[in-house]
């Protein structure tokens, strides 16, 4: 292939731009993209080698952009990574394998599942797949085979058959893996003192209900972590990623393009200020409180009460999650004694997991969660001033900010008198609120002002008041599923 920019005719009427970039020692940068003139969306696959003495290090990155913001993407590895872990000998990251094949573990191996586990420098995740009890066939195995293929280079498949599962269970206890489920484990050392909601658990009957949907949500949050991994040292000779494409001649791109990628820039940058002070007076008020609780703790002798709580403990309410569907199951295991977040709430978080705002997403919503059942234990507790409004305004330890740029109690005269933008507010409810199981919310927290149609929105219904003395979340999802005017 020759240096520099190539164009080529694909199959189905696709369009290829190459560009190869060639360094010393045998090192090298290819970027291709693909697209279909029709098409607003376009593909980019970047490969960069690097030789390093009798090693050859690898690196492939995929990404999509499209004029259409909605649009569902099915994730997966590119032909190009298998083709290449087929051609390598023995490929690791790290300290881990890669396999291209899920990997059975027997009954009198379970010692290997567990060590492998329990490995600090563990880089991949390990997704167990356990054979449900009393098994007829091996359709078990082929959604086994399917994730492995889906995830062949960011996480490693292993399968227990049902007497496996025993003895994994034994060895560690509820955080084990049993009769048809799947487990992600998260990279790192994991035994059974563990905390189980970092490793997410599908139960049986819900990988036999919706396989698909399970296969899809495994794969999706298993990339996510593989999306945020830093891009290790030998490959810095290719300099830092921007957002111009290698592809592009000497750096040059058009006009119309630039502007809008400032546009949008300027736009997060305003964003990013507005939150980052809000932040700053949050966080001094907090340090202001904190040192006036140290005083009194010391001044009291009970000193020893503030450095014990220095640290979350493995039982007590994590203080960060990774993304919004782990903000979600944090929620249903931590929260629920104040609040009610049923499973139809959890929707299509894949894009949301997996989207360069991952992280940030995830913990403002894991905050705005906690705030909510923060206020349903202090309106429990006596507090009768308002709403979830006035008491966020009050300024509480765990409060949300009381501002129209991250809170709505309503929505606008445009969505309240168009039916089909109400039907998109209608969700589940306890009966013991209403007896139809079903309710209009319209109070919500904005997550985040940018990030578009994907940024999540909860939407919730105060019943504090009520008889089940709880709020109740009727969806975390993307701002899509409840479109208004302006997203419309």
């Amino acid at each position: 292939m020759p240096e520099g920019q190539s164009s080529y005719e694909v199959s189905q009427g696709r369009q290829r731009s190459v560009f190869l970039r060639s360094f010393a020692d045998d090192s090298f940068e290819l970027t291709a993209t693909d697209h279909i003139p029709t098409d607003p969306t376009e593909w980019i696959t970047t490969v960069r080698v690097v030789r390093d003495g009798s090693s050859v290090h690898t690196s492939v990155e995929l990404s999509m952009s499209s004029d259409d913001l909605a649009l569902r993407v099915s994730v997966g590895r590119p032909r190009i990574v298998h083709e290449l872990l087929d051609a390598s000998k023995r490929p690791h990251l790290g300290a881990s394998r890669i396999l291209q094949e899920h990997l059975s573990v027997p009954e009198n191996g379970i010692g290997i599942l567990t060590d492998l586990l329990a490995n600090q420098d563990r880089t991949l995740p390990v997704i167990v797949c356990a054979e449900p009890a009393h098994s007829k066939d091996d359709t078990w195995l082929l959604l086994a085979a399917k994730i492995a293929a889906r995830a062949e280079g960011i996480a490693t498949v292993v399968t227990i058959s049902d007497s496996a599962a025993a003895a994994f269970k034994s060895e560690f206890g509820s955080l084990a893996i049993w009769d048809g489920g799947v487990r992600i484990y998260a990279p790192g050392s994991v035994t059974k003192e563990s905390e189980g909601w970092r490793h997410r658990y599908y139960v049986r009957s819900r990988v036999e209900s919706a396989k698909q949907q399970t296969i899809d949500r495994i794969v999706y949050s298993v990339a996510q972590l593989s999306a945020r991994r830093r891009v290790p040292e030998v490959f810095r000779i290719f300099g830092h990623q921007s957002e111009v494409p290698s592809g592009t001649p000497d750096g040059m791109v058009p006009e119309s393009e630039l502007l809008s990628a400032q546009e949008r820039w300027e736009f997060d940058l305003e964003v990013a200020r507005d939150e980052q002070s809000a932040l700053e007076r949050e966080l001094s008020s907090a340090n202001g409180h904190l040192a006036r609780l140290k005083a009194a703790l010391i001044d009291g002798g009970h000193a020893d009460l503030l450095w014990g709580t220095e640290h979350e403990e493995l039982t007590s309410i994590p203080d960060s999650v990774q993304y919004t569907s782990e903000a979600a199951m944090a929620a249903q295991a931590y929260l629920s004694e104040w609040l009610t977040l049923p499973d139809s709430a959890i929707r299509e978080l894949e894009d949301v997991d997996s989207a360069p705002e991952a992280y940030n997403w995830g913990n403002k919503t894991w905050r705005g969660l906690r705030a909510l059942a923060a206020y349903a234990e202090d309106r429990a507790g006596g507090w009768d001033k308002g709403g979830f409004w006035e008491w966020c305004a009050s300024g509480p330890l765990l409060g949300w900010p009381a501002t129209t740029k991250k809170l709505s109690m309503t929505e606008s005269e445009s969505v309240q008198n168009s039916d089909k933008l109400k039907r998109a507010r209608i969700f589940k409810i306890d009966r013991a609120v209403h007896g139809s199981g079903e309710l209009k919310m319209l109070a919500h927290l904005k997550i985040s002002e940018g990030g578009g149609s994907l940024a999540p929105r909860v939407y919730f219904h105060d019943d504090t008041g009520g008889p089940t003395k709880k709020v109740h979340i009727g969806l975390v999802g993307p701002h899509y599923l409840v479109p208004n005017k302006s997203t419309n």
